[in-house]
């Protein structure tokens, strides 16, 4: 039998991708992760959403069948689902959050309270408590509602929030009920509550020498600017020294006494299990969406209409309507008909309104069109006549047949050509002449 060949992971992307995992107290599969992440985004997110949609399906004929269906087992999967393949836990994309108050509220009341005692239940409401700002609140609803309180697991989680957060005596309080309630496992939780008590007597027998620096001597109180000492007041005045801010908080290290109403804790456990509802996140940041509203039926009003129907009516310059200029006619025009420049329309004449206005400008022949400009060349102007106009010679080589003598004479050449012996060689008596004299062929002789 040949032996299982292990599947091979890639490390780098995990490394590269370790900032956007989040960490389970069970821990991650390291294959199921690497699979999931080497994956390109726009297949991992067609494969999640039809999963996502098969899952839905089986919620939704759990939630039907009332007989047999287990709707519970169904929320469970698409969770655990949902937690292992968005390893970034709650965000947009994975909706961890706005599920599980979907399966926490559905299954509450479903089947007369049924699941209520169910521990699955009750770990999606921890997990629940997990994502919240305040899982406090969680545990007091879950200990209101008799939703998991035979399970030690409630009271070691609430236990565990308290003693985070700096509240001992509470965290007493709550393993206390749970041990009295009977609450299994009971051992478990006797030993947690046993290791919560040696951390407190640990934390109690502490040297507080050890942990806290020496508190400086206080400075001498300075009498501040402009204040009444004692010793300038005389014998005889009945008005008090000045108290100063120094002397005020001399006892500023001791503890803040907070204001606890009696009767409010005795108010909310008075019914009991009153507490009925819990609510969602999006209900509780309610003030961050606007309301949305028709507008049918909605009048707006209009700053300072009141004022100018009333000035209109009054027939005051300020309220009176603003009367358009409109162009006249081709034929009313100042010089083409009878109407003259005074010929214009009485003082006291009702204005047109804007129905005649617009009849008049649609019965107004259309004013004449300009005609369009020919577009003219331009055209050099003749030179006058007896104007000489001169004429461009252009540049040419000389070519091989011209005779040497056109050319120019060339001025005297600073190079002298010497004439040499026959039978001598020109290459050693050369050089050897330039050897002895450098400049002999420039005409400059040297002086010894």
């Amino acid at each position: 039998m040949a032996s299982a060949i292990p599947e091979m992971v890639d490390c780098d992307v995990l490394e590269a991708a370790k900032e956007n995992v989040q960490p389970l107290a069970t821990g991650r599969r390291v294959t199921a992760l690497s699979a999931l992440l080497a994956t390109p985004h726009a297949q991992r997110e067609a494969k999640l959403t039809a999963t996502r949609n098969r899952l839905r399906i089986n919620v939704s004929l759990a939630l039907d069948d009332e007989a047999d269906g287990d709707p519970l087992e169904a929320y469970c999967a698409l969770v655990n689902w949902t937690v292992e393949n968005y390893p970034q836990g709650h965000s947009a994309e994975s909706g961890l959050l706005e599920l599980l108050e979907e399966a926490t509220r559905t299954l509450k009341d479903a089947g007369g309270g049924r699941w209520r005692s169910e521990l699955r239940y009750l770990k999606l409401w921890l997990l629940y408590a997990s994502y919240v700002e305040k899982p406090t609140v969680i545990y007091k609803f879950l200990i209101a509602n008799d939703i998991g309180t035979e399970y030690a697991l409630l009271y070691e989680e609430h236990a565990a929030v308290l003693e985070r957060d700096g509240r001992r005596k509470e965290a007493d309080d709550a393993y206390a009920l749970g041990i009295a309630r009977r609450a299994v496992p009971l051992e478990h939780l006797q030993s947690r509550y046993a290791d919560f008590q040696k951390r407190m007597m640990s934390n109690a027998s502490r040297p507080a020498a050890a942990h806290e620096t020496p508190t400086p001597a206080p400075a001498p109180a300075s009498r501040r600017a402009l204040a009444t000492t004692a010793s300038s007041l005389p014998a005889s005045s009945s008005r008090q020294p000045a108290v100063t801010p120094a002397s005020a908080s001399a006892n500023n290290n001791a503890r803040l006494q907070i204001f606890v109403d009696p009767t409010g804790e005795a108010g909310e456990t008075a019914d009991g299990g009153a507490w009925g509802e819990l609510g969602t996140r999006k209900a509780r940041v309610k003030e961050n969406t606007p309301e949305v509203r028709k507008l049918v039926g909605t009048t707006l009003r209009q700053a300072g209409r009141t004022k100018r129907v009333a000035g209109a009516a009054s027939g005051s310059g300020a309220g009176a309507r603003i009367v358009p200029f409109r162009d006249p006619a081709p034929g009313t025009r100042p010089g083409e008909g009878d109407a003259g420049p005074g010929s214009g329309a009485p003082r006291g004449e009702k204005a047109r309104t804007k129905t005649n206005l617009a009849k008049e400008k649609e019965e107004a022949p259309p004013p004449a069109q300009a005609p369009a400009k020919a577009f003219l060349p331009f055209v050099d102007e003749a030179p006058p006549p007896g104007a000489t106009v001169p004429s461009f010679t252009p540049f040419r080589d000389e070519t091989e047949g011209t005779p040497a003598g056109t050319l120019a004479p060339a001025g005297e050449a600073v190079m002298k050509v010497k004439e040499l012996d026959k039978g001598v060689d020109a290459r050693a008596t050369a050089a050897e002449a330039l050897r002895r004299d450098p400049l002999k062929n420039y005409g400059v002789a040297l002086t010894p």
